[in-house]
């Protein structure tokens, strides 16, 4: 019986290796064919000027989180892996496929789409396996997604959460300067006229979309009950928008008092600095109320077992 057991193990074990090698080999030959230009892409969406000076670091950074996740979780999908897959993931795997070759084409969504066939073949091969990197190309999928989702259907209601309150700020302040709209105008100490215009990017969705994403990767690996993460949330948010709003208000100062290179000069570097400061304390605030929990280091969200 002993021995019986130990090679239908064995066959299972080869049957997963077979199988891996599949979906590598398949993946890679589908991404060659129909997903050419990400290839080509890739460089230039790689470049610092690019990551960086464009503020397009915050969807690689979700991207790693979500990399990471996965990789500490790896023994959880690979104990699924050696089960041989229903055949009712064969036409989910293939419309995943489907639906990602025939998406239009979006320079936002190069990398997603590359993730979704590779996911798709997952499925078809994996089945159930394929719970955990669904859920987190979900969340890298929510991240790219928010900012312009907010720019296609909210474009001036969210500009006017910045927009309004950095006016009345200034206006309090008794800062000289003239709003026409989303338009600010002003002269610095330099001397030199500044027109600015505070876009729907400037009120931070970007930065929004990521802090959303990171506080689902917490709540899937250390929950807190619904009346705590409603508060977290609901603080998160304020917090997150609140930093994205001194981002301006520290723009538009060093604008006044240094002249407009001085502004452009931090456009691209504040970013990277008040984000992470903010986002280390939400941390820290998260943490705590964790390890407040009678159960806190119990099972996490995406550990549960399902048949």
């Amino acid at each position: 019986m002993h021995s019986r057991i130990v090679s239908i193990a064995g066959s299972l074990k080869r049957g997963s290796v077979v199988r891996l090698v599949l979906w590598a080999v398949i993946s890679a030959m589908l991404l060659a064919v129909f997903l050419r230009e990400f290839w080509i892409n890739l460089p230039g969406m790689l470049s610092p000027v690019r990551v960086l000076e464009q503020n397009q670091a915050a969807p690689w950074g979700v991207l790693a989180l979500c990399l990471g996740s996965l990789w500490l979780k790896r023994k959880q999908v690979g104990d699924k892996m050696s089960r041989s897959p229903a055949p009712v993931f064969i036409p989910v795997g293939l419309a995943l496929v489907a639906g990602a070759l025939l998406m239009p084409y979006s320079p936002d969504y190069q990398v997603f789409r590359v993730l979704l066939v590779v996911l798709g073949v997952f499925v078809i091969f994996f089945g159930k396996a394929a719970r955990v990197p669904s859920v987190l190309l979900g969340i890298y999928g929510f991240a790219v997604s928010f900012p312009l989702l907010v720019e296609r259907f909210a474009e001036d209601a969210y500009s006017r959460t910045a927009v309004v309150p950095l006016t009345g700020l200034l206006g309090v302040l008794r800062y000289p300067f003239e709003s026409y709209g989303q338009w600010l105008h002003f002269g610095s100490l330099t001397g030199e006229p500044i027109s600015v215009v505070i876009t729907t990017a400037c009120a931070g969705p970007a930065t929004m979309g990521v802090f959303l994403a990171i506080f689902t990767l917490m709540m899937l690996d250390m929950p807190v009950p619904p009346s705590k993460a409603m508060g977290l949330l609901l603080f998160g948010v304020i917090g997150t928008w609140l930093q994205s709003f001194i981002r301006l208000v520290v723009l538009i100062m060093l604008g006044y008092y240094l002249g407009e290179s001085a502004l452009w000069a931090a456009h691209s570097w504040t970013i990277y600095i008040l984000f992470p400061l903010w986002y280390l304390f939400f941390a820290y605030i998260y943490f705590r109320q964790y390890e407040r929990l009678p159960d806190a280091g119990g099972k996490p969200v995406l550990a549960v077992e399902y048949s």
